[in-house]
């Protein structure tokens, strides 16, 4: 199994934006906002736990968060992926 190009936009194929699935397709447009949703919150927490707790920069802890965030993020954003590609087609039923 090798790499998959993920295609959240729909523009593979398509020759001028708004040819784009994402603009027709309200499952793909959702998941977009919801990952950049996700994505501000993570920023933002980082942010503001280093700076609450008073953490020195030189800590392990924002690392360590870094590394959990990206393991399971990784898990999820391949979901969601799957999720969105499989919207009403026959592969999702089984």
């Amino acid at each position: 199994m090798g790499l998959i190009p993920y295609d959240f936009w729909g523009k593979e194929g398509k020759s001028s934006i708004y040819e784009w699935t994402i603009w027709t397709c309200h499952k793909k447009w959702g998941i977009m906002v919801y990952i950049q949703i996700l994505l501000y919150i993570h920023f933002l927490t980082g942010f503001f736990l280093n700076n609450n707790l008073l953490i020195p920069p030189k800590h392990p802890f924002p690392v360590l968060r870094l590394l959990l965030w990206f393991g399971l993020g990784a898990i999820a954003f391949r979901e969601g992926y799957e999720d969105c590609r499989t919207w009403n087609t026959p592969e999702r039923r089984y």
